[in-house]
């Protein structure tokens, strides 16, 4: 029976041992899980059994698009679920081109993490409502951004694509994400600075930026997508420029401080009846061409 109990607690032990890697190993303190020994490829993980309070990770962390362990090169193709969580020493990271997908939560409540730079083929919602994230540079291998990639990120003040990008720009320094094919602004920031060459603003492309106070849509915009400034509670001016003739649902709604909203279309834009639901508006004060006062007193929501 003594030799049973012994027998039995040292299996324990090793159980436990065993199950506080999460890891399969680690080369450079980044940790990596097998995910195939077959293709020979990992992914990015964290340091024991369970996300800690305290992240496995600091600093600038770049992740490398191969590794190295017992002689056998792998690709690192993945981060995996929570690998970044509770991070908050973390204040930089590089992804490469040959990560394929990020897990859920990878890189939540990562508190100082102000830098990000995205080599990899697409971005999905990985890094939605980050708020302390202050800078984002996109590699030129991009071709696919999400509609929720950066969605309430609200601390971003850069944005910059690479020039080798063929998908997307950030031309004139603009501090946004443009399709360069459609000339459609997909992703903007309180620092945006929306360039004559757009002709249209994205849906949800400013949605949530709580720090935008202003901003002026120039002449060369045709239309404005749908939420594409939802819920951006600092707003108070906004300046929409001769050539809008549509504007979507939700555009401008839930933004609460607007106090003075600027059109110059001499001809209505065709306008979703929600578009400043939520938003007080008639506390707001409304400047339109003299020529078209009376158009605008007989169109809904205006």
């Amino acid at each position: 029976m003594k030799k049973l109990r012994l027998l039995f607690s040292a299996l324990a032990l090793l159980l436990c041992s065993t199950s506080l890697l999460a890891h399969d190993f680690e080369v450079d303190g980044i940790y990596y899980n097998i995910t195939s020994e077959e293709d020979l490829t990992v992914e990015v993980t964290y340091e024991g059994s369970r996300v800690p309070r305290s992240g496995s990770y600091s600093g600038s962390v770049t992740i490398p698009e191969s590794v190295i362990y017992n002689g056998a090169t792998y690709s690192v193709t993945n981060i995996g679920s929570s690998a970044f969580r509770y991070c908050s020493d973390l204040t930089s990271v590089t992804i490469p081109n040959s990560v394929e997908s990020i897990g859920s939560s990878a890189f939540r409540d990562c508190d100082g993490l102000t830098r990000i730079n995205i080599n990899c083929d697409s971005i999905g919602s990985w890094f939605q409502g980050n708020t302390s994230i202050k800078e984002v540079v996109i590699g030129d291998s991009v071709t696919s951004i999400g509609r929720y990639a950066f969605f309430g990120c609200s601390g971003l003040t850069l944005i910059k694509v690479d020039n080798g990008n063929n998908k997307y720009d950030s031309r004139d320094n603009c501090n946004a994400i443009i399709e360069t094919e459609t000339n459609t602004l997909i992703v903007g920031c309180k620092s945006t600075v929306i360039p004559n060459s757009v002709t249209s603003i994205g849906n949800r492309a400013f949605s949530d930026c709580s720090g935008l106070t202003s901003i002026e849509i120039p002449n060369s915009v045709e239309s404005i997508g749908n939420s594409a400034f939802n819920s951006c509670s600092g707003l108070t001016e906004v300046v929409i420029g001769n050539g809008v003739t549509s504007i979507g649902r939700d555009a401008f709604a839930y933004c609460s401080e607007l106090t003075d909203v600027y059109c110059y279309a001499e001809k209505v834009p065709s306008t979703d009846s929600d578009a400043f639901y939520g938003s007080d508006v008639e506390y707001a004060t409304l400047h339109v061409p003299a020529v078209s006062i009376e158009d605008y007193k007989a169109t809904a929501p205006w």
